[in-house]
């Protein structure tokens, strides 16, 4: 009988109630200020790295190599023998290629690891739809064909008030940050099929921006597929409500839904004030 464990990276955004599951493993990222580094949601929340923004704008980086080898430990000693690991875009981060590097090192698991080319709870949802199957009983083989099919199946958007704190993270250019400021406007990212940034619109505020992200909903839908539907939100709950009842209004309902804020390591890049949706078909 396999036993599979599931392990994420903190970027995944993988909802609460799942990080709960047993057999879920979550790899921290680390947030790098001047004068210490912090443990991704461990030691550190999103809502207190918004906090410091106007002071410092820390650096992100990948789990640290001790601990990938405790948690691949810990996942040994529970018992676990099969694990399929999901991580952020390759294109925005290192820990993809970093931890494969792990798995295909440790024989004590026979190990299936996938680049989602997506961010936040775009893969955290990928990783949910992984757990449904292995709570459901079903086996490696067919866990890790609807992993790769899934990712095929994905999208995410998110609105942002500004394009600064991309910029200073290095993720866009800062030509384009500057005349995204002085427009005004709430651009629209999203990921590209090779898993890098890129702008999908501009929206003239956040109000016409969840506007413009029902309609990339609605076109993600338009051939009627069943979907698991996450919103996000950058310490602004109320807004993230009222993308998802907008959602609701037109239609648009997840077989699972999920409501809620984004890691620290996404925050750092985007700044408080972000609405973003994730979907995959299923």
């Amino acid at each position: 009988m396999e036993k599979i464990a599931v392990l994420v990276d903190s970027c995944c955004d993988l909802p609460k109630e799942y990080l709960e599951k047993p057999g879920i493993y979550e790899l921290p990222m680390q947030i790098a200020y001047h004068d210490r580094t912090y443990l991704d949601r461990v030691e550190i929340s999103a809502e207190k790295v918004y906090q410091d923004l106007p002071v410092e704008i820390p650096k992100t980086s990948l789990p640290s190599g001790e601990s990938i080898q405790e948690t691949l430990d810990k996942i040994a000693a529970d018992g676990y023998d099969h694990i399929v690991s999901i991580s952020v875009s390759s294109s925005l981060s290192g820990t993809f290629n970093f931890l494969k590097v792990f798995l295909d090192d440790d024989d004590r698991f026979t190990s299936a690891y996938f680049d989602t080319k997506q961010v936040a709870v775009a893969a955290g949802l990928i990783a949910v739809g992984a757990k449904n199957m292995i709570d459901d009983g079903k086996e490696f083989a067919d866990v890790t064909a609807k992993v790769a099919e899934m990712i095929t199946k994905t999208v995410v958007y998110f609105c942002i008030p500004t394009l600064e704190y991309l910029r200073a993270g290095g993720r866009i250019s800062a030509a384009a940050a500057a005349v995204g400021g002085m427009l005004r406007l709430a651009p629209i990212i999203t990921c590209k099929t090779d898993g890098s940034y890129t702008i999908a619109a501009k929206a003239r505020g956040m109000k016409k921006g969840q506007k413009m992200l029902l309609n990339f909903a609605q076109e993600f839908l338009s051939d009627g597929s069943d979907c698991l539907l996450a919103v996000g939100h950058g310490a602004d709950e109320p807004g993230g409500q009222k993308m998802l009842d907008l959602l609701h209004d037109n239609g648009i309902k997840g077989k699972q839904e999920f409501l809620g804020q984004v890691g620290p390591a996404l925050g750092v890049h985007t700044g408080p004030g972000l609405i973003g949706i994730g979907i995959v078909k299923i």
